[in-house]
């Protein structure tokens, strides 16, 4: 009850991700109590958990001491909020951060529990509106975790006024359509789905078009109005926890804008990539350029990376023992 009085959310929903050994079970419980790492997979805009595909299994399969969390967010799959209609700040890109943050305390996976010889690591990736999320969390109490965020053409539009009042008029027109116009809602699908998922696999595209069809107009309108009507720049000394990937010709997200707003909160060249796709440009299937495929491997190996960089030291000595042990009987 305190967790929807905060969040103004229904309900949170989460599935979680990590290696079986085929001859030795692990619960959950003993697969967070053996994590090196917490990785969080946040979807966007009309999206879900589904959108990952394989992502999280992937990565599960390659550090078998990772423990990956699909999450349904900000009003979306099975997520809902309580009203039809959300308000603006109810759904904003720091209100979506932040019920993580009151989830994670909800079942205690934050602050990290002391049981743990070495703390887990906490890593957020986002893809768009949830990418976006990820510039506005609060650290506060943060201070002694591990922690990192990668971000997925992030729907930041600080500094593009012309998206900001486009998703704004639409998010407005949206909100004030009475119910009985569900007409309208549905003969945009098509539209709204080809030009957000343009590239993506078949499984991500119907996934959206589901999620669409679901979820009240209310909420869908709401949540593109509160992206638009964020002019405010995200504020932090410090971006060093931050990795950008980027679409070269992403329709959603303008390359050029985004690259210019990271070069204003001082971003690194090592810290952002460009890859050749669009806002989708990691979702690889039968019609996706492809440049998709080689963007997902490169994209794991890189997450990789970054989960590499933030273990504890002594879990990295432990991660090369665990993987050998169990290295005949990989799934």
């Amino acid at each position: 009850e305190s967790f929807q009085q905060a969040t103004g959310l229904a309900d949170f929903y989460w599935e979680t991700t990590y290696y079986q050994h085929p001859y030795h079970r692990r619960s959950l419980q003993q697969a967070l109590a053996e994590a090196e790492g917490y990785l969080f997979f946040m979807h966007g805009w009309t999206g879900s958990r589904r959108i990952w595909e394989k992502l999280p299994i992937q990565l599960a399969v390659k550090n078998k001491r990772l423990v990956c969390f699909n999450l349904d967010v900000n009003g979306f799959g099975n997520s809902p909020f309580l009203e039809e209609t959300p308000s603006a700040e109810q759904c904003s890109p720091a209100a979506l951060i932040s019920a993580v943050d009151h989830w994670l305390r909800a079942i205690n996976l934050w602050p990290a529990q002391s049981a743990h010889e070495t703390q887990p690591f906490y890593l957020f990736i986002g893809h768009s509106m949830s990418g976006a999320a990820l510039f506005f969390k609060d650290i506060t109490g943060w201070e002694n975790e591990n922690y990192g965020f990668y971000a997925l053409a992030p729907a930041l539009f600080c500094n593009d006024s012309q998206r900001r009042a486009f998703f704004k008029t639409m998010g407005l027109v949206g909100v004030n359509l009475p119910p009985s116009l569900n007409a309208i809602k549905n003969s945009l699908a098509p539209h709204v789905i080809e030009i957000l998922g343009n590239g993506a696999s078949p499984v991500v595209k119907n996934e959206h078009l589901r999620i669409y069809s679901q979820t009240t107009f209310g909420t869908i309108a709401q949540v593109i109005y509160a992206l638009g009507v964020s002019a405010d720049m995200p504020h932090r000394t410090d971006w060093s926890r931050f990795r950008v990937a980027l679409g070269h010709k992403d329709k959603i997200v303008n390359l050029a804008n985004t690259l210019d707003l990271l070069e204003e909160l001082n971003f690194t060249s090592d810290q952002v990539k460009v890859m050749l796709g669009d806002h989708y440009f990691f979702s690889f299937g039968e019609d996706s350029p492809a440049s998709h495929g080689q963007n997902r491997q490169c994209l794991i190996d890189d997450i990789q990376l970054f989960c590499r960089q933030l273990a504890p030291k002594a879990a990295k000595v432990d991660q090369n023992h665990y993987n050998n042990e169990y290295n005949v009987h990989k799934v």
